[in-house]
């Protein structure tokens, strides 16, 4: 089955990218790959930062000269949420309001070969996506591209997967992931070697979180703590502060998460919150049959009404442990939100709404006639203030997007609300 977040071996990932570099210090890469279902959505959201570079990849053969029109919209349009997407989940005002790099990579030129056909598709692409912000300050052009003069540019790197490295553009997309890093600051950072070293004995652990306790034991031990008017507790949430925003480990001051400290932030969240934010059509995990089993009936209100019973998730969540902190994030981070219930019922009576795996069926027709209807509108500072309080239909048309899980973690907000209205 599908993965929500699939992590590629380093091994490979190493291999590959060595070729390219010089003499000088070795850059070393994670890449991860991200499920296309839609349900996975939400999840993705845990692992997409600033601190990365995105490769967002299409078939050329739904944009070339001979692709029926219904085929170039649509891919056009998962173009438009990928790029638009990514920007809107990277874009920090700490990092003045630009969001990771992204490139884009067209596959099978085994099937469209042609450069001319190449230079179609980046004229498309550019006069579909040029007139935006995000396309400006986001993706990378390919500059050593072949085109029909020579040597050129593309806005995407068009490759073939029967090749692979054997491809000059594969080549070339890497070599631009690698530059995009390397004219990163924050991989310019400089730390004490304290840090290091502390970094290294995480890395070496088999364990995707410990306790803080630990975290400080292993940080004594690594030489940290002997800061003249700097207690060695003090430096560890200094440490920590930096590490989770790098997205290498994850840490929390809220008193419910303190104590906890997350190595593989991926591993430890995501291959759990994919068992209950999934299409159960085509997932069926062996956690998923023996809930089925076990609790038929919660089971089967997790997949029709997208309410899952705390001892469900306990049973679904067994085989990883620490099945509070897992609930505590699920709803920090609103994946799912608590049912508050009316009779007084203990926490083991507890379930959570999950608006992402919510059915699609259309509602039935309001009673009373609508007299009234709102549009929201979300876009960066620049953009609202060049639409001026207003923006024309068509523009949506052409460059709106629904953020990739934002309307799952609206409902959870409004839901969280509407509990605590008085009479809700």
């Amino acid at each position: 089955a599908e993965k929500a977040v699939k992590r590629l071996a380093d091994d490979m990932i190493v291999k590959h990218l060595q070729e390219g570099q010089g003499e000088g210090e070795k850059l070393r890469l994670s890449i991860w790959d991200l499920g296309g279902q839609e349900q996975f959505f939400s999840l993705h959201l845990l692992v997409l930062s600033r601190y990365g570079v995105y490769a967002v990849f299409f078939d050329m053969r739904n944009l070339c000269s001979t692709a029926p029109p219904e085929a170039k919209r649509e891919s056009l349009t998962y173009l438009r949420f990928w790029i638009n997407s990514v920007s809107a989940s990277t874009t920090t005002i700490s990092g003045g309001g630009q969001g990771a790099p992204i490139v884009l990579i067209g596959t099978h030129k085994d099937k469209v070969p042609s450069m001319v056909e190449h230079e179609n598709i980046s004229r498309l692409i550019h006069d579909e996506f040029g007139v935006t912000p995000v396309f400006n300050a986001s993706v990378y052009p390919n500059k050593e591209a072949e085109v029909t003069t020579g040597k050129g540019q593309l806005w995407f790197f068009p490759v073939d997967n029967v090749k692979g490295l054997e491809d000059p553009s594969v080549a070339a997309a890497m070599r631009q992931i690698v530059a995009c890093v390397e004219e990163e600051e924050y991989i310019k950072c400089k730390v004490a070697f304290t840090w290091m070293a502390v970094l290294d004995a995480l890395k070496a652990k088999d364990a995707k979180a410990i306790t803080l306790g630990e975290m400080e034991a292993l940080a004594a031990d690594s030489g940290m703590g002997t800061t003249p008017g700097l207690p060695l507790e003090d430096e560890v949430q200094l440490m920590l502060a930096h590490l989770s925003g790098l997205g290498v480990i994850m840490h929390f001051r809220e008193a419910s998460l303190r104590n906890l400290v997350i190595l593989s932030p991926v591993d430890f969240l995501i291959d759990p919150y994919a068992l209950i934010v999934c299409n159960f059509e085509i997932h069926m995990e062996p956690q998923h049959q023996e809930v089925r089993r076990q609790l038929s009936r919660e089971f089967t209100r997790l997949k029709t009404k997208g309410i899952a019973h705390k001892k469900l998730l306990a049973l679904l969540w067994k085989k990883f442990g620490r099945s509070a902190e897992l609930e505590a994030l699920a709803v920090k981070f609103g994946i799912m939100v608590p049912l508050l219930r009316g009779d007084g019922g203990g926490d083991e009576d507890l379930e959570y709404l999950i608006p992402s795996i919510l059915g699609r069926e259309a509602l039935p027709p309001p009673v009373q006639k609508v007299h009234f209807v709102g549009y929201l509108a979300m876009a960066d500072r620049g953009t609202l203030a060049d639409w001026g309080g207003c923006v024309p239909a068509k523009v949506v048309l052409r460059q709106g997007f629904l953020p990739m899980g934002i309307f799952s973690r609206l409902l959870c907000k409004c839901y969280a609300l509407r509990q605590t209205v008085s009479g809700g």
